[in-house]
C-alpha cells in the first residue's frame, strides 16, 4: 500500500505563486500552521524558512501527494542541500494535529517577516 505524502507549503508554491505548478496532481487539503515556532525570511520574492529561530507558527498550504511529486519538490528545492527536507508537527484545516514535510533553509537569507505568512503579490 502506497501512503499518502502531505507537505505544507508556505512560499511560491502556494496557489497562486510562480512554482505551484510542481505540484501537479496534489490534492489542496487547506490552510495550516506549524505548531512549532519558526522565522520566515524573504529574499528577491523568495522566501526561506529557519528552524533555529522561534518568532512565530508559520501558515502555509496543506496539499497531499504521491512520492513522483515529493522527489519533484526536492529537486526543486535543492534537498537536502540548499532546502532539506523535515516533517513537522502542523495544526490542520479542522484543527486536528497530524505530520507534514516542510522545507527549511540552511541559513537566514534577506529580511525577516514580522508575521509567519509569506504574501504572494
Amino acid at each position: 500500500m502506497i501512503h499518502p505524502i502531505t507537505v505544507l507549503v508556505y512560499g511560491t508554491l502556494k496557489r497562486g505563486g510562480w512554482n505551484h505548478r510542481w505540484l501537479g496532481n496534489a490534492t489542496f487539503l487547506g490552510e495550516a500552521e506549524t505548531i512549532d515556532w519558526y522565522t520566515l525570511y524573504a529574499e528577491s520574492g523568495v522566501p526561506h524558512l529557519v528552524r533555529d529561530e522561534a518568532s512565530y507558527p508559520v501558515r502555509g498550504e496543506l496539499y497531499l501527494l504521491d512520492y513522483a511529486t515529493l522527489l519533484d519538490l526536492d529537486e526543486l528545492e535543492g534537498h537536502p542541500l540548499e532546502y532539506r527536507r523535515e516533517q513537522v508537527p502542523v495544526r490542520g484545516p479542522s484543527g486536528e494535529e497530524l505530520l507534514a514535510w516542510i522545507y527549511f533553509a540552511g541559513q537566514p537569507r534577506g529580511n525577516r517577516l514580522r508575521q509567519g505568512v509569506f504574501i504572494i503579490d
